[in-house]
Order: C-alpha cells, then structure tokens, then sequence
C-alpha cells in the first residue's frame, strides 16, 4: 500500500471529477426528473405518452449504452472543446455527465410520481378552491409535500449516481475507477488501487446519505411545528 503514496494526485484528480460529474448529472436528472413527471401526468395524451416513452426507454435500458451513445452522438454532431479538466478532455466530461443526467431523470421523475401521487386529492381541491390555479397548487402546496416524502428515495438515486459515474471509464473520463486502474496498470498490481476507490466510494455515498438524512430530519421538523 505505500507504493500507492506517491500516485494520490490521481485519486484526488478522480475523486473531484467524480464529485463533478455526480453534481451535474444530479442536476440534470432533477430538472428532467420534474419535466417529464409533469408530462406523465398530464391529462393531454400525447404530452403524458411522451413522458412515459421516455421513462419507460430510459429505465429500460443499461446506462452504459446511453453513456456510449450519447457520447459518440455528441462527438460527431457538436463541436465541444478538448480542453484538459481534471485529467479528462471537456469533449467527453461533457457528454458523459449529460448521459447520466438523462438516466437519472427518468428514474427521479418516477419518484417524484410516487410523492405527488401519495398526496390527498384533497389538497389539490383545497388550493383551487382558495384560487390558486393548477400549476400554483402544485408549486406551492403539493410538490413541496411530495419532496418531504421522497427526500429518503432521491436521496438513494443520488448515491446510485455517485458510483453509476463510474461507467463513464469507458468513454475515457478519467475517474476514481479509470484512475485505480492506471495506477494498477503501473504497478502490476489491481487490489490495492481498487480497494483505495472503493473506500473513496464509500466516503462519498457515506457523506451524501448523512446530508440527505439532515436535509430529512431538519424538514420533518419543520413539518411537525407547522402542525
């Protein structure tokens, strides 16, 4: 293990690229998460098949496909930077975190479904008839109940995210996982690095689940004054 001293600038090069692209794709993946569950339950047809479509091709498939086809799709229609982050070109930074952004969505869409879904229909009734409209009703008095309910389930498609980045070594994204194996490519010897990534993982998922269950109980608080 003190062999693997001298190569932590890596690890630490792949630790934040991993921190970046699970940030970017998370917020890509709540932001699609929320188009396409409005869609899904949107009483115009089209626009609800739509959304289904979506989940359904998205859920349905690996990541590691979508990773490859939206990265060489990407690759050939747009012309992105090459310039050097973090020991991995934007060109594929950039593909690859969209990639898992659209997988997320899908999966946080369905949460969200979950959540709006569990609230009473009576709650709806309520805001319309104090005249809010549709859209006010669910900004103001459902989504902000349904988030409280499924803090625990986006909190969990996070942490999915955080080690899902690790697909992106396929596509050349330098990473914990590519940079554990470069290490034990240099030194003829896997376990190591590897076991170093995987405790890398674990902090990362670790912190992450303690944030979300702070963010839960600091909501749950807040709910238990106001009744």
């Amino acid at each position: 293990m003190s062999d693997l001293v001298q190569y932590y600038p890596m690890f630490l090069e792949g630790t934040a690229l991993t921190i970046l692209i699970t940030v970017i794709g998370s917020v890509i993946g709540i932001l699609l998460g929320l188009l396409f569950v409005m869609m899904r339950l949107s009483k115009v047809k089209v626009i609800s098949a739509i959304g289904r479509i979506y989940i359904s091709v998205v859920r349905g498939t690996p990541s590691m496909i979508q990773v490859m086809l939206i990265y060489y799709t990407l690759a050939k229609s747009l012309d992105l930077p090459t310039i050097q982050f973090l020991g991995s070109s934007l060109d594929r930074i950039i593909p690859g975190s969209i990639a898992l952004g659209i997988n997320s969505g899908a999966y946080v869409a369905e949460i969200f479904r979950a959540g709006i879904t569990s609230i009473p229909v009576g709650q709806t009734e309520a805001g319309i008839s104090l005249g809010l409209s549709e859209r006010e009703t669910m900004q103001s008095i459902v989504l902000p109940q349904a988030l409280r309910n499924v803090l625990p389930a986006l909190g969990n498609e996070f942490i999915t995210l955080v080690k899902e980045s690790s697909v992106l070594f396929y596509i050349g994204v330098q990473e914990v996982t590519a940079q554990a194996l470069a290490v034990g490519g240099t030194l003829y010897n896997f376990i190591p690095p590897l076991l170093v990534s995987a405790v890398i993982y674990f902090i990362l998922t670790f912190v992450l689940s303690q944030v979300f269950a702070l963010m839960e109980k600091k909501m749950g608080a807040k709910y238990t004054r106001l009744n």
